[in-house]
């Protein structure tokens, strides 16, 4: 059974040689693949240094998707350029694998230890609670059965565990990913947890959201 990581990046220079550094270093992967949103810095130069970098348009849903098709393990591991698997990352993935799941993800802690981001890192125990930076996998065909990210979707990763779930219950593996706090960092812990609740309320009982997700959900480098 071969797992193939795949990375979505667009102007990650500051994160994507550590975390791939330490994927490689740490971690029995079958396969490493970047998938560049057209960045307009060093990213691609130092992705191709350590893996497979693949030009994308720009857009995490269709970025990922790439990825996924240029894939070769029966598992696909995603995976977001700022955060790092624990340290047996892979093999609780095979582990699961191993005792019938098709599907799941980590439980996550920020790499910041303030009380509040240790909140927010606690209920992610919990399936409701499951976005991308939480490590999704899923074996290769439920991805393709379940037609793999909605490229029109304001929040892909909400929207693919959504589907997900209504096709297998997804393992939470209990060892962390760790993702960076950067996003909360720079916006402020509280608003940016009233932004993300927002957001989500509105788009999962049917409003547009992807204007005002430009708007108050901007990138961050």
């Amino acid at each position: 059974m071969k797992i193939s990581v795949v990375i979505p990046t667009f102007n990650e220079e500051k994160t994507i040689l550590s975390t791939l550094e330490e994927l490689l270093s740490n971690h029995s992967v079958d396969e490493v693949l970047v998938v560049d949103g057209r960045s307009t810095d060093e990213t691609v130069s130092i992705a191709r240094r350590h893996a497979k970098v693949i030009l994308s348009g720009k857009g995490r849903a269709r970025q990922m998707n790439a990825g996924a098709y240029e894939a070769i393990g029966d598992t696909l591991l995603f995976l977001h350029a700022d955060t790092r698997l624990p340290e047996n990352g892979i093999e609780k993935i095979r582990e699961a694998i191993a005792k019938g799941s098709e599907a799941g993800r980590f439980r996550m802690r920020f790499d910041e230890r303030r009380w509040l981001l240790r909140f927010y890192s606690f209920y992610t125990r919990f399936h409701f609670f499951s976005y991308g930076d939480q490590g999704f996998f899923v074996a290769r065909k439920l991805f393709g059965d379940l037609g793999g990210f909605r490229e029109d979707a304001p929040f892909e990763d909400i929207d693919f565990y959504r589907r997900l779930r209504k096709r297998v219950r997804p393992v939470i593996i209990e060892d962390p990913v760790v993702t960076s706090a950067r996003r909360f960092s720079e916006v402020g812990l509280i608003r940016q947890k009233l932004i993300n609740f927002f957001l989500v309320g509105l788009d999962s009982i049917g409003f547009n959201v992807a204007a005002l997700k430009n708007k108050l959900y901007p990138e961050i480098r």
